[in-house]
């Protein structure tokens, strides 16, 4: 599995990163912002397997590929209505319109390529306990949010982070080592064969780390297509 929709993953160090998000189109999926202040907030991605996939990979072409930021668009369709279960309508929910990942730039050890090996299971809290012992700064990814551009104007705070005013785009930051150690998470997390929790969880209210410093709290979560006729167009 060193493949997917057609992208190399050994090659993807000779990829624009663009051009990647070029060729994998845009993503089906539903991410849900809860909290209404800077200082606290979860993000909530809800995807299918392959649109898990497709953010694996463009988090790798930033990583290890020749562009350092990329944007991935979003075309919600009607996931929203349709996993309105999963909706808390309190204040300060609101969906996101999009996902920016960008890599920093270290000055030495840029990774050249990139192998994948899948996990025989996958738990809940995926990174724990190694976060204990791992860099936060360098190994750990940053979920963070920002206005859409042209839409909204969204003011840095005191602690870098943004203000939270709709619409927002989520951004996944961080150092190579800690953006393909998420890739490799969500490549685990899609493949259905790997037995796992329902949801991925960086970060609890309990200190359970799975993201850097001044990151806010991450949840992934796989959702099934729905199989109905009127879905898969069966008009019998």
């Amino acid at each position: 599995m060193n493949q997917l929709m057609g992208i190399s993953f050994r090659k993807l160090a000779l990829a624009d990163a663009n051009q990647v998000v070029a060729s994998i189109g845009s993503l089906n999926c539903a991410i849900k912002v809860r909290g209404n202040s800077h200082n606290f907030c979860c993000i909530r991605i809800y995807s299918e397997a392959e649109d898990l996939q497709r953010i694996a990979i463009t988090l790798l072409a930033c990583a290890i590929g020749t562009q350092h930021q990329v944007y991935l668009p979003i075309d919600t369709g009607d996931l929203a209505e349709k996993w309105s279960y999963k909706w808390n309508p309190n204040p300060g929910n609101s969906f996101a319109k999009g996902i920016r990942i960008t890599a920093v730039r270290p000055s030495i050890d840029q990774p050249k390529s990139f192998t994948y090996t899948p996990k025989s299971r996958l738990k809940r809290y995926p990174w724990s306990p190694w976060y204990k012992t791992c860099d936060p700064q360098t190994e750990l990814p940053v979920f963070t949010l920002a206005g859409m551009p042209g839409e909204t104007a969204c003011p840095r705070l005191w602690d870098g982070r943004r203000d939270l005013r709709e619409p927002y785009m989520v951004c996944i930051g961080g150092h190579p080592k800690a953006l393909i150690r998420l890739a490799r998470l969500l490549l685990d997390y899609s493949d259905a064969n790997i037995p796992s929790d329902e949801d991925i969880v960086l970060e609890t209210e309990r200190g359970l780390q799975g993201v850097g410093p001044l990151s806010y709290e991450a949840r992934f979560e796989r959702v099934e297509p729905c199989r109905c006729p009127a879905c898969v167009g069966d008009s019998s």
